[in-house]
């Protein structure tokens, strides 16, 4: 999946718009802040739905399949894990030998794969661009890629089978709405990061265009100085707007 999504992205052609930009220097790091702070945010926010499914999901996944439902919860799925937290057993290997490979495992693992399919789409604008599907149409191997890599995922969930670790019965039609919802936000949390500014990020390497940034914000920071107040060259301009609301000259 990994190789035909860098594919996919590597197909991207140049844009006008490409033309307009500052150029990097050649010493900043390849990774921005800007693409800091959305592999991190999206790190955390998909860790976070995994756990909770995976801890909680015999309480937040239906199931319609007595063969994988919970016996002391009629309509939900049996948790996948190998014991809860009193270290009782859950999901044996008897079980696995029995039935196959845990639905609930199952339903985590399409999720997981999901949330980074349409992760893919995001990650065609990295400079926080709203209009994500911008020029999408024009790059039909990135369309055609990904659909492939959805259509894999899928084959993989319904008849992966053992070979996969797999459901043999793969998911029921509600239990795919559910992970193709959770896939989605992916491109809900994209847009949430958008207003999270760039400077509440670490800076792992040199990055003139995060410089350039907070120049020009302090450059629109002074004129509302009053007073002899001058700013930190070595604060954020985030942290010298906080000044200038608590200067005295503003009492």
């Amino acid at each position: 999946m990994d190789s035909l999504a860098s594919l996919a992205l590597a197909t991207e052609m140049p844009k006008k718009s490409l033309l307009l930009r500052l150029p990097q220097n050649r010493d900043d790091y390849i990774v921005s802040r800007k693409m800091i702070k959305h592999i991190l945010g999206q790190a955390i926010w998909q860790c976070m739905i995994l756990f909770v499914f995976l801890f909680a999901g015999e309480f937040l996944i239906p199931e319609s399949d007595p063969v994988h439902e919970d016996p002391n919860r009629p309509g939900w799925v049996f948790p996948g894990r190998g014991s809860d937290w009193e270290g009782n057993d859950l999901y044996t290997k008897e079980k696995t030998s029995k039935i196959g490979p845990s639905r609930h495992l199952t339903f985590i693992f399409t999720a997981f794969v999901l949330m980074q399919i349409f992760n893919m789409i995001t990650a065609r604008k990295i400079n926080d661009e709203w209009n994500i599907f911008e020029g999408i149409h024009t790059n039909v191997i990135f369309i055609v890629l990904w659909f492939v890599i959805l259509g894999g995922q899928v084959i993989i969930t319904m008849f992966g089978s053992r070979v996969f670790v797999c459901c043999l019965d793969g998911l029921d039609g509600v239990q795919w709405l559910m992970v193709f919802a959770v896939g989605f936000t992916s491109l809900i949390v994209n847009a949430f990061l958008k207003l999270v500014p760039d400077g509440a990020c670490p800076k792992i390497g040199d990055d003139s265009v995060d410089d350039r940034r907070k120049a020009d914000l302090a450059a629109k920071v002074q004129p509302l100085l009053r007073g002899g107040l001058k700013l930190n060259p070595e604060a954020s301009a985030e942290d010298n707007m906080g000044a200038e609301r608590v200067h005295p000259t503003n009492k």
